[in-house]
């Protein structure tokens, strides 16, 4: 008798249980990651729990974009462009569905997305569900998969299929004009950031300038002051007269110094002979928060000659090879397997020798 009332009681806190979740359900209290309205099956609303991002295509070419202490990075290791992460998590908040494909057609795109789709994957810092606001077991898991297409005939949508719903669908983003594939490049180039230096002159407590072809137009800067700055050459020996002005020019430029692109086509013969020969200068910034920025500055080749006034240092009697006039190359912070071209251009103000610093007798 004690058994079957046991058994009654059980089932029937069992049975009220069942009907709490239905309630919760219908009254929206109980939440899981799938109980969104249909138009916002594709967007993540909570992009600040984001943690990773995997885009794709179809041959195989992959960017990983991950979240670490604040920062977005590029196949984990390089700092990814603020701007462009800003509109892709804009565009992961927007996506809307604007309608399912019809059925006449379905055939057709899923063989166009079969082998023309960028794979996305969304991987979030989210809980299993969550009650009266509280959130059971939070972890990070992959909550989003869709694969973005080609885009509508009008040009103001893609086809898309999200992964676990039936049919493709077209999407949108509401006010914006075009589609959105541009914003999923699976290309890691297009997100690497290109800032090589960013620190404002009150934050630079050393700079060391090192010349290789000239070592005694080596210099080293150090801050002495909330904005004065001692001036030592090569062998750190002070240099008492010299031209603050000018001086605090070429450290001010050091607030936004960046490079022209990433050079992924160089073979590696052509990489180590750039690195074991072509070094002209090295620039080593410390912020007053003991952050280190190295840069190693490579002359790049011009093999073809194509103008006499691209040749520098032919005049050397040390050196007969033809140097680009307008580009170079370079290594931040020795990561020698990414190889980066600057421009002169922008790097001619911080590129003065100790003598430009010197006042004229």
């Amino acid at each position: 008798m004690m058994k079957k009332n046991r058994i009654y009681i059980i089932s029937t806190i069992l049975l009220l249980l069942i009907c709490l979740v239905i309630i919760l359900f219908k009254t929206g209290v109980f939440h899981t990651a799938n109980s969104v309205p249909k138009s916002d099956i594709f967007a993540v609303k909570d992009t600040s729990a984001i943690t990773r991002i995997f885009i794709a295509d179809m041959n195989g070419e992959y960017v990983l974009l991950s979240r670490r202490d604040g920062e977005w990075y590029v196949q984990d290791s390089i700092l990814a462009q603020t701007p462009k992460i800003k509109d892709l998590l804009g565009i992961i908040h927007n996506v809307t569905l604007q309608q399912t494909v019809a059925k006449t057609a379905q055939s057709n795109i899923n063989k166009m997305m079969s082998v023309n789709a960028i794979k996305v994957e969304i991987y979030q810092k989210a809980p299993k569900f969550t009650l009266f606001g509280i959130k059971f077991f939070n972890k990070e898991r992959k909550t989003k998969t869709y694969y973005m297409g080609p885009a509508t005939m009008d040009n103001m949508a893609n086809f898309a299929i999200l992964e676990g719903y039936d049919e493709p669908c077209i999407v949108y983003i509401p006010g914006f004009r075009g589609f959105i594939t541009p914003f999923f490049s699976f290309r890691p180039i297009d997100w690497y950031n290109c800032d090589l230096f960013s620190t404002k002159i009150t934050r630079i407590k050393t700079l060391t300038v090192q010349d290789f072809e000239n070592p005694e137009e080596s210099f080293i800067v150090e801050k002495s002051g909330p904005r004065f700055f001692s001036l030592f050459n090569g062998q750190h020996q002070p240099i008492l007269d010299y031209d603050t002005i000018k001086l605090l020019d070429m450290l001010s430029e050091y607030r936004d110094l960046n490079y022209e692109q990433y050079i992924s086509s160089m073979n590696q013969s052509t990489k180590d002979s750039v690195l074991q020969f072509n070094k002209f200068k090295t620039i080593t910034l410390v912020d007053v928060n003991g952050q280190e920025t190295r840069l190693d500055m490579y002359r790049k080749l011009e093999p073809d000659a194509m103008y006499l006034d691209a040749i520098i240092g032919m005049e050397d009697s040390d050196s007969d090879l033809p140097y680009n006039r307008d580009k170079f190359y370079a290594i931040l912070n020795g990561h020698t397997k990414d190889m980066l071209q600057c421009q002169y251009y922008h790097f001619d103000r911080v590129n003065q020798p100790l003598s430009y610093f010197l006042k004229k007798q």
